[in-house]
């Protein structure tokens, strides 16, 4: 997992990098590194190779762009700098061509805010526009050499529109062709409503070239069972010493053993937010966290961490993720009668509807978590909904 870590965007790159190796942790054992680190034939000892271009002001190291030309090991690139890829003359373009049988030199762009949507294996998932102010196009028109994975759907007030000169309201959002798979953008951003990003997650399956069979799986939790948290212990959280996180961590499971409820093995953060110290001490206290998760650049970047530089990620499916532990997936969030914690109220349909967009990833995975003081019938209406789009409840330990 290769990303740039120079630059105004560095921070957000990191974050990119972070969240992307996360995914990946799915299917084996990641590395990060900036791309400024790589050195001769790096990716002759990986299985694959994905890279981030998010800045394209940011110069690639020349030994990187020749083994990517080179290399028959797969290669993920997104968005910018795939032009230096096809090489500054003409000679090293015509090899470019001659390989993957389209010119990123001639790539043309899209207001994002025209791609409301992308379709992806015969299916219409819905694309957030903000963040990008543009996606690229890698190719107009029709080319049988090179494999189109998803496309851009192209709309104006809810209706079709173009998306480039040509006149056509679709055009490649994903591409194969040989090794090489490009994505037109980082589709990282606003991912808790953001299906793109399950897009881009499925597409890990065939560039690692993995077999896992299709599942649909689903899982729930029951929250916020117990008294009222005192505001001293609130205040405590500030405190941020990796020790004194172990310490706290070891009286909360002794009181869980002296109420007679057994010994716990999985954590969930509080309100799904701790710091790099907190992470680190759940890897080593617990077996496994069922959440959603931040992340921070500082962890790449070496730089403090800040709550401005931070990235909140819901999973698809069971990673390990950079803090060395396993996390279970909750990727639906909760059932709420009003507006809660800066979202709206989440009805079960709600629910269901974010179960269905899941199916997106082959490993499909609908967890949620609910409060038992509501209404009984909430639970059961978002239990069957997601039963009925073929989901198998299972205890969260099989959770693949």
């Amino acid at each position: 997992m290769l990303f740039d870590n120079t630059g105004a965007a560095a921070d957000a790159n990191a974050m990119h990098a972070i969240a992307t190796g996360n995914l990946l942790t799915h299917f084996g054992r990641t590395e990060l590194k900036p791309v400024a680190d790589y050195t001769d034939a790096m990716v002759e000892n990986y299985d694959a190779a994905v890279y981030i271009g998010a800045d394209h002001r940011v110069p690639l190291p020349q030994a990187f762009l020749d083994d990517v030309r080179s290399t028959d090991k797969p290669v993920m690139w997104l968005g910018r700098n795939i032009e230096a890829l096809a090489g500054p003359d003409g000679a090293q373009n015509a090899q470019f061509r001659d390989k993957y049988r389209w010119d990123p030199r001639a790539a043309t762009t899209v207001d994002s805010s025209k791609v409301t949507s992308v379709e992806y294996q015969g299916e219409k998932v819905h694309r957030e526009t903000q963040g990008a102010p543009e996606i690229v196009v890698p190719f107009t028109g029709t080319n049988d050499k090179v494999e189109v994975l998803a496309t851009s759907q192209c709309t104006e007030r809810g209706k079709p529109t173009s998306c480039t000169a040509n006149g056509s309201p679709e055009a490649p959002w994903a591409i194969r062709s040989a090794n090489l798979t490009y994505l037109a953008e980082v589709p990282l951003d606003y991912i808790d409503a953001n299906d793109v990003y399950l897009v881009y997650t499925d597409l890990f399956y065939d560039l690692v070239g993995s077999d896992a069979p299709a599942v649909k799986q689903a899982a729930v939790r029951l929250e916020d069972v117990g008294p009222e948290s005192n505001p001293k212990d609130l205040r405590r959280v500030a405190q941020d010493d990796v020790d004194e996180w172990k310490d706290r961590l070891d009286a909360g499971r002794s009181v869980m053993e002296h109420a007679g409820l057994g010994e716990p093995t999985i954590f969930e953060t509080p309100h799904y937010g701790g710091s790099v110290n907190s992470y680190v001490a759940m890897a080593r206290e617990y077996d496994a966290r069922y959440e959603q998760g931040d992340y921070y650049a500082g962890i790449l970047t070496g730089q403090p961490s800040e709550a401005g530089k931070s990235y909140s990620q819901q999973f698809p499916f069971t990673v390990s993720d950079i803090y060395g532990g396993t996390v279970y997936p909750e990727n639906l969030g909760n059932i709420t009668e009003g507006e809660q914690n800066n979202h709206a109220a989440r009805t079960p349909e709600f629910l269901v509807s974010r179960a269905n967009a899941n199916l997106t990833v082959r490993e499909s995975t609908a967890s949620f978590f609910f409060h038992p003081y509501l209404d009984i019938e909430y639970l059961k209406k978002t239990v069957t909904g997601i039963k009925k789009l073929g989901y198998e409840f299972r205890p969260v330990t099989e959770l693949k």
